[in-house]
């Protein structure tokens, strides 16, 4: 018998390798990073480190920048990577500077940081349409990134707006800058034409800055004049608006319901949120509501919502009154209550 038949024999079976060999994961770490170009001093920088297991790090990476004031430690993150955010530090000088991440000592991935001068303070007003109109909404923003600033609490006072308004960090906004702040507020719907001063104070009261800005009405030969209205139309909710014929006059009983619809393609600023339809019929003044289900299909803007007629009411015709662009676009519809 050869040596191979009796080692088979011997063995009861097919032969086994001595041990099982494991798989290891490639390690290719890829860096990722954010805010680096053309980063201000005390901008947040954002590293994160991928293609890398928990094992591979051993909790050890670390990234090294002269941008930094030291070392800056990865940890390891729920989306099976390492990474940190840390602020350049403010003493940091305009340049190019070196970032690399390492890995129990290991150098495994290079980077570079852009940084630019320092900025002043600055505080803007800004608003979305050629010129500020009354009921406009209008976004105050102040960006304090700049050596020796502290504080937190700021405040814009102006006779243009309803109330003082508190600007606030908002990450989502200026991720990468910890101290930019901002507040979004309207202005007054019912503002004469003229300039209007903005007043920034800080935490103490103290003023650091104002802001002049010229607000106006719409004039005839503006766009938003006049808009470009239809309506009221009223038709049946339980129909809905496609199914449901619909009108300037509209049959209903007491205590029914009766859904209303306005079109404008140029509402004023800040009116959509203001549009009502009254009546007399009505339980109440029933504001209209944005209908963002026709955003996209080349419809007007259009804003509706359901009325309840007065229960007891007598028969007749009610009308219903939609009111737009500072009071210069009126139109009229009618309920007529019919007896139970």
């Amino acid at each position: 018998m050869s040596g191979h038949g009796a080692h088979k024999a011997a063995g009861n079976g097919p032969s086994k390798p001595a041990h099982t060999p494991t798989h290891t994961p490639p390690f290719n770490p890829e860096l990722d990073l954010s805010g680096n170009l053309d980063a201000r001093p005390g901008q947040l920088i954002s590293m994160r480190l991928d293609s890398i297991t928990r094992a591979q790090g051993h909790d050890a990476v670390t990234a090294h920048s002269p941008a930094f004031g030291g070392p800056v430690r990865l940890r390891w993150q729920d989306d099976a990577s390492y990474g940190a955010t840390r602020p350049l530090a403010m003493t940091v000088k305009p340049g190019w500077y070196p970032l690399s991440v390492s890995v129990a000592g290991r150098t495994v991935a290079r980077d570079k940081i852009h940084v630019l001068r320092s900025e002043r303070p600055s505080f803007t007003v800004t608003f979305g349409s050629e010129v500020a109109r009354p009921g406009e909404s209008v976004w105050l923003n102040f960006d304090d990134l700049y050596p020796g600033e502290r504080g937190t609490r700021f405040t814009v006072r102006s006779a243009a707006l309803h109330r003082p308004a508190r600007l606030v960090h908002d990450e989502r906004y200026d991720f990468y800058n910890p101290r930019a702040f901002l507040a979004g507020t309207a202005l007054k719907p019912g503002l004469a034409d003229g300039t209007y001063t903005f007043t920034l104070y800080g935490p103490h009261g103290h003023r650091i800055a104002k802001k002049r800005l010229k607000i106006r009405a719409s004039r005839p030969g503006d766009p938003d004049y006049l808009g470009k209205v239809h309506g009221p139309a009223l038709y049946d909710p339980g129909l809905g608006y496609a199914d449901s014929p619909h009108r300037r006059d509209f049959k209903v009983r007491p205590g029914g319901r009766v859904a209303v619809m306005w079109r404008d393609a140029v509402p004023d600023p800040g009116e959509e949120t203001r549009l009502t339809a009254t009546s007399p019929a009505f339980t109440h003044v029933l504001r209209l509501n944005r209908d963002d289900s026709k955003a996209s299909d080349g419809d007007d803007p259009r804003y509706l919502n359901t009325a309840t007629v007065r229960a007891g009411l007598k028969p007749g015709r009610y009308p219903v009154t939609v009111v737009a662009h500072h009071g210069r676009v009126r139109k009229v519809g009618y309920v007529i209550v019919t007896a139970r």
